[in-house]
């Protein structure tokens, strides 16, 4: 029975009624003092130990009386009383007893399960009739279950159903419900429904009906009486009766079995009714007697209990009524327990006597233990405290003996109560024995996985159940099932601290949630009786709108300790949801707020379940199957209910482990893709031959895959990959071009040449594998984004745009699969050449269909591969680690120019448009330039191959303004990044000066794309002038073009076309005038510079032209002859001049500083002494230092430069030698020191007026200049040198130092030198004296020539004559001096 106030109860088997009654054996009196025991623990094990005499409920028994568990006796007959067999027909339909191993949990019922773990589970009963399962609002069940014969009945206002609700193994039958009508009928409420139990008799059940308002009692003796269809024979069997006593507003709200023969009534108001179906002589009737005190009674320790259940009053606040054990023959004992813990004793006899033994307040005793555990609230203000239910404990448990009894007189229960307040309740559950009166309070299991309010259950309050063997609770409220283990936790070092610190860690407990959104309810319950050898324990449960459902808890595992039993795991609590939340609507997986678990355990839950989906080692998959598609079916559903059910509940899961998740999940996706490809592949290929996965499977290393066992019969290799192997998917995918390739080679070293229809199958089916897998991930991938916690708008086709960071390696792009997509595609690309090239016209090709096929499919790999390679490229660049941002780097940059080969393979195959297509998807404009320019520049090659009249030329020029639209619509589109692309792809190819003649739409894009590259100024200068007519721009660019000259003409055109456009610029006012001067001036310093180059080449040609047309031999030549002495034992210096040497008889420019080391390096003794050159060579190499300056703008340069110059210009000449003046007379040391090359240098720069503005610099202070390193790094032209470097140069120039430091101390030269500067001085001023005196005498002569000849004209024609000499031609003939004063004719 399930009420308001009270749980269901079991049904007993009555003795023969006809039978007469035993006599009592003299047994104990139950009620006998025990010894109280002193507990240092809850429980142990010495406080349990099995006793020989069978007991329950807290009572002996003997043999004649059966074991009762939760107030109840036994369904089964009396053994002594089992003479023959009664057993009812209905009975026996449940078949013979089958093995245990084939009985486990009732699996023979045809139930099915809803849930189950490794402690419980949940199965459903296929039995209950369509009525109850079919839920609706209008009609309401009440119900009651007979576990002991296997029956339920269910009533409403007007019938009642009965039905075997358990069926064997093997039965043959499934009983069709029992549809009774009630002789009696209620219009009242839903609530007051009318009261039906099943008495077992013999032989088939009897029913009782009590209507619960008017008090009137039908019995029926057998089920067919009562299911007669014939009203008159059901009236006329049927035994009616009525409760008396009942009040005004009374009603009965259950009704317990107390055999034998009676029935316990609870009424609304507190009474309780003792019903009775049989009489003194044992024939059917029915008694009722109010239970109340007695004058036998009156005088105990409670005193009179007249005004408690006499006419008076009686006990308002009933929490449950339980029928115990029987002490003798015909008479039973029961207990009453009300809400506020008052616990009565009642001995009950089958005639209707009744006595009240004793009464004891037990809510002392439980309050002080729930403020033992610790979870009494402190403030207690808005806490009220109830006894809920209460049961017998059994007397034997298997395995773990918790609760047997302390003594022959003690009754030990199990009560629950709880601690309500408005928004929460704490539930307890009181293991105590009563002993003379006296309580004792064992244990105290606290229920911290459930705490819904009281006021929440609607209709009716939580009913506790403890099935045989007594080692778990059941606590059912109208919603949801708590289990709660009662085994012992062994006691151990830790333990005992724990108990002394009062933290005993809580037993095993779990709730069962029922759907509360779909109207289910719970009408009944009733405890299983287990079966002999059956370990377990296990309730059946009546809900209305679904069914009888059964909860089973397994026992406990050999070898496994309660303590090891004590927590549900994140991961069974998932598992339920995810492999039984979606199969059925009754059970509520929902997480509960009083069950958390730490992200870190949800975490690794679900990847554990996850893995287990995929390697299908989960105990709740099957992995054999007729169907494979099936198979992988079941197993995305459970990935798909795995990440509904965490997302729900656990949204605080870490990226990481989310996105392990959804890889699973698409690997999964992935191979259901591939089974249908590998379905397809047989259709296609010759009967007999294997498929390439197939192949593909075999070649995987045993260390990736799970071999299979062809002893155990396993001879599929791919569905044996696919069940176990699918969560290393990333190890078949570089397999599919790596088997292709393999079997290949294997072929041409077998010489057995492959032929090309059969590469062409082999690159198919490499080609469905890959494409199908990879881009069934991705799709799965964007379909489920957000499915499984990521923004959608980061990600496009599967393909994130950022976010990368602290992500694990994505199994999509590894570079194993990077790899092997881009080689298949490459691989087609190639074999597409050998087609092309195939002159066998046996047929050994591909077909044209299978290669169109193929062909299409190699557009969609360079897709795959494009989107692997960038995947991977931002994955490393997301590191935190140089190196690894590096490796991403350089990856994009390879995948960029390995993009564009694939495009253009793609153009090759006649993939045109999809070349193009790719190339607009991934942006990459190179590619789409270079596929555009190639095309172009091929088609017009072929448009020249073609004759005009060719009619292959119309669909040439097509192609041509097909791919010129695209090129112009890329302007539009893309703008400057497209002209950027585009121009930079004709720079490449070296075709340049066909930019120069462009659209008009093009115009401005080129002109800003030139002036943005200054390496293109040569060009930009043409462009500068034909178009957009801006000569000051174009100067620009010719100065530019001349620092990028190469050669000497080239450099002196571009400076003199600079000059020119600055003019111009300057005439059209397009250029500012000072800034047209200096930029006038910067060009003749440029071709000043020039013209020392040119100096130089002239002073080594004579030697050049002695040499063979030969770079290399001239330059040896020149090195023989101008850099044998003063580069001698110099290697850096030598290394220097001879590179600049090859760069002067190539004509290249040279740098200005490498032309002023090589003019300082030349031997001085190997040089014309009267060529200008010789003379002026170092004074050239000052003038071009400062000529430089304007460019490096670095004095500290400047000065380091100066000193090298001067230093080599002394060491030229041996100046100790010219020192030694001993037997030299004047004229000899002034011949000696005029020859040297300090005083030519000096003397030259007298005469130019060099050395106004730039002093000579005296030999002391050009000591140590560059000699060292430190020295070098003073000048910006050796600042990012290696010291490698400089140590060579810096020794060669310490040579030319320590010279320095000869010629100054021994050839004595800062003594000489202001007499060497004075002498050059005066020979300077000297020599300019005579120029200008020859040059007066010069213009003299010239004008006294002049003269004589007027006066000679005059005589010869006179005055005014106008005769005039011509030289024939038509011109004067004129007449002038030279140098040397001589008359020249025709000047």
């Amino acid at each position: 029975m399930f009420s308001t106030n009270t749980v269901a109860r079991t049904s007993t088997a009555l003795r023969n009624p006809r039978r007469r009654q035993r006599t009592a054996s003299g047994g104990s009196d139950p009620v006998e003092k025990v010894t109280k025991r002193l507990k240092r623990s809850g429980l142990t094990a010495e406080t349990f130990k099995p006793i020989s005499t069978n007991a329950a409920n807290g009572h002996l028994y003997s043999d004649d009386a059966g074991p009762t568990a939760n107030g109840h006796v036994r369904d089964a007959g009396h053994p002594n009383d089992a003479e023959e067999d009664q057993t009812s027909s209905a009975v026996k339909r449940r078949g013979s007893r089958k093995p245990d191993r084939e009985r486990r949990g009732y699996k023979g019922d045809g139930s099915v399960e809803l849930t189950k773990n490794d402690t419980y589970a949940v199965t459903r009963l296929t039995t209950t009739p369509l009525q109850l399962q079919q839920h609706r609002s209008s009609e309401i069940w009440r119900g009651e279950i007979a576990a002991g014969i296997g029956y339920a009945v269910a009533t409403t206002k007007r019938q009642a159903l009965v039905w075997r609700y358990r069926q064997d193994a093997h039965a043959t039958d499934s009983s069709k419900p029992l549809v009774i009508r009630l002789l009696h009928t209620t219009e009242d409420s839903d609530q007051f429904l009318p009261l039906g139990i099943l008495v077992p008799s013999s032989p088939e059940p009897g029913l009782l009906i009590v209507m619960p308002v008017s008090g009137k009692v039908t019995y029926w003796e057998s089920l067919s009486s009562a299911a007669s269809m014939d009203l008159g024979r059901q009236k006329q069997q049927a035994i009616n009766g009525i409760v008396t006593g009942l009040a005004y507003g009374e009603h009965i709200s259950s009704i317990i079995e107390a055999e034998p023969q009676g029935f316990l009534l609870t009424v609304s108001s507190g009474k309780v009714v003792h019903l009775t179906i049989a009489d003194f002589q044992g024939r059917a009737s029915i008694n009722t007697q109010m239970l109340r005190s007695n004058s036998a009674q009156a005088n105990g320790i409670f005193g009179s209990l007249r005004n408690v259940f006499g006419g008076g009053g009686w006990l308002k606040d009933l929490a449950a009524v339980k029928a115990g054990s029987s002490t003798q023959r015909g008479q039973r004992h029961c207990v009453i327990g009300t809400t506020k813990g008052l616990l009565q004793l009642w001995d009950l006899n089958w005639n209707g006597a009744h006595s009240l033994r004793y009464e004891v307040d037990a809510k002392p005793k439980l309050l002080d233990s729930i403020r033992d555990t610790g979870t009494f609230p402190r403030d207690s203000t808005n806490q009220y405290f109830k006894v809920l239910d209460f049961a017998f404990l059994p007397a034997v448990v298997t395995g773990q003996e918790v609760t047997s009894l302390t003594s022959k007189s003690a009754t030990r229960l199990l009560i629950l109560t709880v601690m309500s307040s408005p928004k929460e309740s704490r539930y307890n559950l009181h293991v105590l024995d009563i002993v003379n009166e006296t309580i004792e309070i064992l244990v105290v299991h606290s229920i911290t996985c459930y705490t819904n309010p009281v006021s929440e259950e609607s209709s009716s309050t939580p009913q506790l159940l403890v099935p045989e063997p007594g080692q778990t609770a059941y606590i059912i409220s109208e919603r949801s099932v708590v289990l709660v283990s009662l085994e012992e936790i062994e006691e151990s070092p830790s333990s005992q601290l724990q108990t002394e610190a009062r933290r005993v860690p809580d037993p095993f407990q779990d709730v069962i949630d029922f759907h509360k959104n779909k109207g289910y309810r719970v009408v009944g319950c009733a405890a299983d009786i287990p079966e002999k050898g059956h370990r377990g324990s296990g309730c059946t449960i009546m809900v209305q709108g679904y069914g009888v459902i059964r909860v089973s808890v397994a026992p406990m595992e050999d070898g496994l300790t309660s303590r090891e039993r004590i927590t549900i795991t994140a991961q069974t609590k998932l598992e339920q949801a995810v492999f039984y939340g979606s199969q059925q609507s009754l059970l509520d997986f929902s997480s509960r707020p009083e069950v958390q678990f730490m992200t870190e355990d949800v975490q690794d839950a679900a990847l554990r379940i996850s893995r287990s989906i995929m390697d299908s080692s989960s105990k709740y998959l099957s992995v054999a199957g007729p169907s494979m598609e099936q198979q992988l079916q079941r197993r995305a559903n459970a990935l798909d209910d795995l990440i509904k059910h965490v997302g729900k509940h656990y949204q605080r899961l870490d990226h990481a482990t989310r996105w392990k998740l959804l890889w699973d999940a698409e690997k999964l996706a992935a191979a259901k893709a591939i089974w249908r490809a590998c379905e397809a592949a047989p259709k296609r290929i010759p009967k007999g031959e294997r498929i390439l996965l197939d192949e593909i499977v075999e070649c995987i290393s045993e260390e990736e895959k799970v071999e299979n066992q062809p002893e155990h019969h396993e001879t599929d290799a791919v569905r044996h990959w696919l069940v176990h192997d699918v969560w290393r998917l990333e190890t078949l995918i570089p397999w599919t071009s790596g088997g292709v390739t393999l079997l290949y080679n294997e072929s041409v070293e077998d010489r057995r040449p492959m032929s090309l229809a059969y590469r062409a199958r082999l690159i198919s089916e490499a080609n469905d594998v890959q494409l199908m897998a990879m881009e069934t991930a991705y799709k799965f991938r964007q379909s489920n984004v957000s499915l499984y916690g990521f923004d959608e708008d980061t990600m496009v086709e599967g393909l994130l745009d950022h976010g990368y960071t602290g992500m694990p390696e994505i199994w999509t792009s590894t570079a194993l699969i990077c790899d092997a997509v881009q080689n298949l595609a490459v691989y087609f690309q190639n074999f597409a050449i050998d087609v092309e090239n195939n002159t066998d016209d046996q047929g050994s090709g591909p077909s044209a269909e299978l290669f169109e096929k193929i062909a299409l499919e190699n557009a969609r790999l360079v897709d795959l591969s494009c989107k692997t390679h960038l995947e991977r490229s931002r994955w490393l660049q997301a590191s935190n680690d140089p190196r690894i941002q590096k490796q991403g780097q350089d990856l994009e940059q390879e995948s960029s120019i390995s993009r564009r080969d694939l495009l253009k393979g793609l153009v090759d195959i006649g993939q045109y448009s999809s070349a193009i297509d790719l190339g607009e998807k991934y942006k990459d404009l190179e590619a789409l330039a270079e596929v555009l320019e190639s095309e172009i520049r091929s088609s017009q090659e072929d448009l020249e191959a073609c004759s005009a009249s060719h009619e292959a030329t119309k669909e040439i020029r097509a192609k041509i303004a097909i791919c010129e639209r695209y090129v112009d619509n890329y302007f539009e589109k893309y703008g400057t990044a497209w002209a950027d692309a585009f121009f930079t792809r004709f720079v490449d190819q070296g075709r340049i000066s066909s930019l120069l003649v462009h659209g008009p739409k093009q115009r401005q894009y080129l002109t800003s794309f030139l002036r943005a590259h200054p390496e293109l100024s040569s060009f930009s200068w043409i462009n500068e002038v034909n178009v957009e007519n801006d000569y000051a721009a174009a100067a620009e660019d010719l100065q530019l073009a001349q620092k990028q000259a190469g050669s000497v003409w080239a450099k002196k055109m571009q400076l003199s076309m600079g000059k020119l456009a600055i003019v111009t610029a300057l005439s059209k006012q397009q250029e500012e005038d000072e800034k047209a001067r200096t930029r006038i001036q910067d060009i003749d310093k440029s071709m000043e510079v020039l013209a020392a180059q040119d100096q130089l080449l002239q002073a080594l040609r004579p030697t050049l032209r002695k040499a063979l047309n030969d770079t290399s031999a001239k330059t040896e030549l020149l090195m023989e002859t101008y850099g044998k002495r003063f580069v001698k034992a110099k290697p850096a210096l030598r290394k220097a001049l001879e590179q600049n040497f090859v760069n002067v008889v190539e004509e290249k420019v040279l740098d200005t500083e490498d032309l002023v080391d090589t003019i300082s390096l030349l031997d001085e003794d190997t040089l014309d002494p009267r060529s200008d050159f010789a003379l002026s060579r170092f004074l050239t190499a000052l003038r071009l230092v400062r000529l430089c300056i304007f460019e490096i703008g670095e004095i500290a340069r400047k000065e380091l430069l100066d000193k090298i110059i001067w230093r080599r210009c002394i060491i030229q000449d041996d100046w100790p030698k010219i020192n030694r003046t001993e037997l030299k007379d004047d004229a000899k040391v002034e011949e000696e020191t005029r020859t040297t090359a300090l005083f030519k240098t000096l003397r030259e720069g007298f005469k130019s007026g060099f050395w106004d503005d730039n002093p000579p610099l005296a030999p002391s202070a050009l000591l140590a200049a560059g000699a060292t390193i430190d020295s070098l790094r003073t000048s910006s032209r050796y600042k990012n040198l290696p010291d490698s470097a400089l140590a060579g140069i810096a020794r060669d120039l310490e040579i030319e130092d320590k010279a320095l430091e000869t010629c100054i101390e021994e050839g004595r030269l800062d003594q000489w030198w202001t007499g060497i500067v004075e002498a050059a001085k005066l020979s300077a001023r000297n020599e300019a004296d005579r120029v200008g005196e020859e040059r007066s005498k010069r213009a003299a002569r010239e004008q006294e020539f002049r003269e004589e000849m007027e006066r000679v004209d005059k005589a010869a024609w006179g005055v005014g004559g106008d005769a005039v000499e011509t030289d024939g031609m038509g011109g004067e003939m004129g007449m002038g001096m030279d140098e040397e004063g001589d008359v020249v004719m025709g000047m």
